[in-house]
Parts: structure tokens; C-alpha cells; sequence
């Protein structure tokens, strides 16, 4: 998928994505959905807490992926993470939007505050001591607190609907629940008459309101437009800040990718032992090299090769000795009567590995893309160098070559290993497969 603005790419997902009912999983391949991942995880390691509803907006439009989508696969990342119910439960509650959480939280708040008054009634009903007898007592004290949270739980909420929503919802779970609770406990002389839930939770949703003006009366003075000013401030600086700290993991790494031309039909027909050796051979042709030259291989795909040096120099040098030494190679190791032939591309970017220090993490880069490309439209036996590596290679372009090619708007030289060499033998007797 290649777009240009995040408002194509929200455009993509709906139009391609949601009509197939492709599994919102999938998305997480997405490098953009990546990096909005990996900024949620940055926010929410900086905050100490889950994110809220506007934090997972600013970073919608800051990446361009539907908060929607964001809230749906950090759900299930921590689900999947969550180590007991517990924990499950925790993940899926932060994952609500701030205003569904309020309302959870009230219809709990009232649960439990049922719960502690019917177990208070029904220890006084069970005990005439009344140094053992909850009234006034702990089980009181808790229907307290839990009341209080529950005022708390409006005052915080961002709209006075929400205030006022939280209120009603424990004021009427919490005449519920008493009633559920003492006929479970058996309390008799219950006085809950079903009209008065509506009173109750009335008086609730108006508690609710009152705490929800006084909390937000002390910011009064500063207009509705300045605190949403100031706020979106506040979270563009954690942004930044975000974004500064992503960037001192960046490091700048020379890619060098090979592959051998024509493998497929190469290994046609060929006897298969000799196809596992030669191959096997060459593969561990290459590390030597690279290993030489303080070289890491990142990954390997079929026959081609893409490797990782912290220096483009030291990239150059191990594409040069590789391919010469394809003359050698295939005089002593190559058991499948076709020489190998190689193609080369090198190019040098900034890349962020997710692991720090470790460059195959490193999983979408256009660095690596580069040198890909380029080594598909390198001549046999030659390297490409891109314009970016030559300028890090002691004496240019003039040590690499005169002959130039472009791709995707990246310039490259290329340097060509001296035919003279495809003349020369060693006259030595060629191991046989067994003798390796």
C-alpha cells in the first residue's frame, strides 16, 4: 500500500479493509499502524496510566490511523499479555472510552455499596452485643467511602451528561443491588418500594451534576476554547518529547544486498546434493566475509542475502572481495557445473531498531528497500552504490566507478569487478562434496 497523507491512508482502510471484513489484526503489518503503536506505547510508558480518549485522537492525527483501530488492537495486545484474570479485566476496562469507564465505575461503586449495607444489617440482626453490631461500624464506614468515590468518580468526568450519567447510574444500582442483596441474606422488613429507585437515582444523577460544576468551577476564569488550547499544547509536547526519544535510538547503517542471478533455473535439473552443497557453501562464503569486515547479516530470502554495516566503507570492501572471490569460489566450491553469478546494491540510511543495537529487528526501512532495488538494476558481477554510500567511501566515486543508474529517485555508481579475473584457475584438486 503506498500513500501519500494520512487522510488517504484512513480512506484505504475503509474502503479496502472493513468491506472484505479482513481481520483488524492484520493492520498491525502496516508499517504506519506500527509506528502509531509504537508512539502508544512511548505516551503510555511516559504517562504511567492508560490512555484517554483525546491522547489516542492526537495521535490519530498525528499518524493517520482511526483512533478506532488503535483502541481495538491495544485491547488486544493487552489482553493477550494479561497474566490472570485480574489482569484481563484491568486491560479491558482502560481500553473504554473515558466516559464509558466513568459509568462502569458508578455501576460497581453502587454494587459494592449495597453489598456493604445489607452485610451490615444482617450482622445486627445476628448479634444483640452491641460492641460486636456493625451499626456505625466498618461495613457503614466502607458505604461511606465507596458514596464518596462515587461523587469523586462524577466530579472527574469531561461532560456534565457524564457527571450527571455516573450519578444516576450508582444512585440506581446501588437501590438495586440492596434489594438483591437482602433477599439474599434474607433480611426481612425491607422497605424498597420500586418508585423510589427513580427518586434515588435522581437524587444520585443531581449529586453528580453538583460535584461535576464545583470541580470544574475552579477553571472558570480560563475560557472552554484556552484549556482546549492549552491541553492539545501539553500533548503535542509529550509528543514531541515522544518522538525526541524514539530518535536517539536512530543509528546509520549501510545495507548491502546480494542475490545470485538466475538461481531457479540454475537448480533445474541439477542433482540435488550438489544444489545443498554449493549453496550451503556460498552462504557460508558470504559470512565469512562479512564477518571480516565487522558486517551483520539481517536477513535472508531464498538466495539473497541483505546485510548491515555500521560503515559504507566497510560495506563497499566486503561487496568487492565477494565478488572476485565468486572466481575462486566457483572453481573450488560450486559442484553444480554453472557458475554463480551476483548482483549487489548498497545503500546507507538512519534507521530506529525496535530492539536497541540490534539491526535485524529492524523490520521496515526504506534503507533496506534502496538496496534491494538497487541490486536488481546492478549489472552482473557489479555493485550499485548509492550516491549517499559513495559520499562515505574514502576517494567517491572515483574509487567506484563512472557508470550511473537511478532508482526510485536514488543515484547510484557502479563499480564492475575486473573481467580479467574470469580467466584465472586455480589448479588445485576441487573437494568432492564428502571432503568438505
Amino acid at each position: 500500500m503506498e500513500v501519500s497523507s494520512p487522510s488517504e491512508y484512513n480512506e484505504y482502510v475503509a474502503e479496502q479493509l472493513l468491506p472484505v471484513n479482513a481481520d483488524p489484526r492484520e493492520l498491525m503489518r502496516d508499517p504506519v499502524v506500527l509506528q502509531a503503536m509504537q508512539l502508544a506505547d512511548r505516551l503510555r510508558e511516559a504517562k504511567g496510566d492508560a490512555l484517554d480518549a483525546d491522547e489516542y485522537e492526537a495521535i490519530a492525527e498525528a499518524t493517520g490511523v482511526a483512533p478506532e483501530y488503535l483502541r481495538f488492537l491495544e485491547q488486544d495486545k493487552s489482553v493477550r499479555k494479561a497474566r490472570n484474570f485480574a489482569d484481563n479485566l484491568r486491560a479491558q476496562y482502560f481500553a473504554l472510552e473515558n466516559d464509558t469507564r466513568r459509568y462502569v465505575s458508578a455501576g460497581v461503586l453502587g454494587t459494592f455499596t449495597a453489598l456493604c449495607w445489607r452485610l451490615g444489617e444482617k450482622l445486627d440482626a445476628l448479634t444483640s452485643n452491641p460492641a460486636l453490631g456493625s451499626k456505625y461500624g466498618v461495613f457503614q464506614t466502607f458505604c461511606y467511602i465507596l458514596a464518596a468515590s462515587a461523587i469523586y468518580n462524577s466530579s472527574v468526568a469531561k461532560t456534565q451528561k457524564a457527571g450527571a450519567g455516573s450519578g444516576l447510574v450508582f444512585g440506581a444500582t446501588s437501590y438495586l443491588m440492596s434489594t438483591v442483596f437482602g433477599l439474599l441474606f434474607f433480611i426481612g422488613n425491607m422497605q424498597n418500594s420500586p418508585p423510589f429507585i427513580l427518586l434515588w437515582g435522581t437524587l444520585w444523577a443531581l449529586i453528580g451534576l453538583a460535584a461535576h460544576a464545583v470541580t470544574h468551577q475552579k477553571g472558570k476564569g480560563t475560557s472552554q476554547a484556552t484549556k482546549g488550547v492549552e491541553a492539545r499544547q501539553e500533548l503535542l509536547k509529550q509528543l514531541v518529547d515522544l518522538q525526541d526519544q524514539l530518535r536517539q535510538g536512530s543509528q546509520n547503517i549501510t545495507f548491502l544486498s546480494l542475490d545470485v542471478v538466475g538461481s531457479t533455473k540454475m537448480k533445474i535439473g541439477a542433482d540435488t546434493l550438489a544444489v545443498e552443497f554449493t549453496f550451503n557453501e556460498y552462504h557460508k562464503y558470504v559470512e565469512r566475509v562479512v564477518e571480516k569486515y565487522s558486517g551483520r547479516v539481517h536477513s535472508t530470502a531464498g538466495d539473497g542475502v541483505t546485510i548491515a554495516f555500521d560503515h559504507a566503507q566497510s560495506a563497499f570492501n566486503a561487496a568487492k572481495q565477494i565478488q572476485t572471490g565468486m572466481v575462486e569460489f566457483n572453481a573450488l566450491r560450486n559442484k553444480l557445473g554453472v557458475p554463480l553469478a551476483l548482483r549487489a546494491g548498497i545503500h546507507t540510511g538512519d534507521v530506529v531498531a525496535p530492539k536497541s543495537g540490534d539491526v535485524t529487528s529492524i523490520n521496515f526501512a526504506s534503507v533496506i528497500d534502496i538496496a534491494a532495488h538497487l541490486q536488481k538494476e546492478s549489472p552482473v558481477g557489479g555493485v550499485a552504490v548509492s550516491d549517499t554510500a559513495v559520499g562515505s567511501i574514502a576517494g567517491g566515486s572515483q574509487v567506484v566507478g563512472s557508470d550511473r543508474v537511478c532508482v526510485h529517485d536514488t543515484w547510484a555508481t557502479i563499480w564492475m569487478r575486473k573481467r580479467a579475473l574470469d580467466s584465472f584457475r586455480l589448479n588445485e584438486t576441487v573437494p568432492s562434496p564428502s571432503q568438505a
